[in-house]
């Protein structure tokens, strides 16, 4: 999600990417260098327009009865009985069963199979998450976690509030990260087990959002890029969550990028930042909030004159209302 305060293609199963890797590289053989036709990603890349009956529901109530191509819902929520997060030190936190336990698999059995995304903050600490000790900083009591206007303590990685309950910005700069990096990582090894074919990974933007911390764009750009790498070394997709409402960002991280999921921006006037995916023929999946527009139907006219796949939804998004913009 936006900070809520301080505003300021088809997926190819993992058996059939290993093949057609093979097959790539084993053409590459008979073939001169440069000459072999470019491999296909091993992960789900939508074009513009291929993906237009989607829905983004990342809290209660939930409502999945209707076939969408693609639903985008919660990674905890998800979550199936037995669900655990492994570390490197042997650590394993059990995971408690989510709401919508057991989902992904019934989505999966669909036909047509809708592609199931998965929501997860990698640039923010959620206290109320099972894996919330695995954050240098983390108190029992959320309370007595320093926020604004006092400094965030020392040795914390985690910052001030994103204008969510429970939810902090964390320190993503390059010489911080390595301190809770795992911890993210973790939650994508998760998302892997768990079946979802791709995350979306929320709160890396926190310049210009009074995160505690004084973030440098190229560390911003740097961890986006390395969650971006994360995701694919797990043959995950993987979109970029807002970052362009600085001028300049979604141009350049559109090469790590499979997709993007902007809020908001016909609210701000920023949908001409998502160009660069449309050019690159990467679907952009944008949010606008109803109560945040004057003209619902006028939001979606500037989504389409952008070349953006957008909704026009409650904030938080729920199952409660969906307005398409097709």
């Amino acid at each position: 999600m936006r900070a809520a305060s301080h505003r300021p293609r088809r997926r190819v199963n993992r058996v059939s990417a290993v093949l057609l890797l093979l097959a790539a590289a084993l053409t590459g053989c008979a073939e001169k260098p440069g000459q072999g036709p470019p491999a296909a990603p091993a992960w789900w890349a939508p074009a513009p327009g291929e993906i237009t009956d989607w829905d983004w529901q990342i809290t209660e109530p939930y409502d999945l009865s209707a076939p969408r191509q693609m639903y985008d819902i919660d990674l905890f929520d998800l979550a199936p009985e037995g669900a655990q997060l492994k570390y490197a030190d042997g650590d394993v936190i059990d995971v408690p069963a989510g709401p919508l336990a057991g989902k992904i698999d019934e989505l999966h059995a669909r036909r047509p199979r809708p592609v199931v995304i998965c929501y997860v903050d990698t640039g923010a600490y959620e206290h109320y998450r099972p894996d919330a000790s695995r954050f240098p900083g983390h108190e029992k009591r959320k309370d007595a976690i320093p926020n604004r206007p006092h400094a965030p303590a020392e040795g914390s990685v985690i910052g001030w509030d994103t204008g969510w309950a429970g939810e902090r910005w964390l320190d993503i700069r390059e010489g911080s990260r390595d301190a809770f990096a795992e911890a993210v990582w973790a939650r994508f090894d998760l998302a892997e087990r768990m079946g979802c074919d791709g995350v979306e990974p929320d709160q890396n933007n926190p310049r210009g959002n009074d995160p505690g911390f004084r973030i440098p764009l190229a560390d911003q750009l740097s961890w986006y890029r390395e969650v971006a790498r994360q995701a694919h070394a797990r043959g995950l997709s993987v979109g970029m969550k807002n970052g362009h409402n600085e001028p300049g960002t979604a141009a350049r991280l559109v090469d790590s990028f499979d997709w993007a999921l902007p809020e908001e921006c016909v609210e701000f006037a920023e949908c001409g930042e998502l160009k660069a995916f449309v050019a690159a023929g990467k679907a952009v999946f944008a949010v606008d909030y109803r109560k945040s527009v004057a003209d619902p139907a006028k939001a979606c006219r500037t989504h389409q004159r952008h070349g953006l796949d957008g909704l026009i939804k409650d904030e938080p998004p729920t199952g409660a209302y969906r307005k398409a913009c097709r």
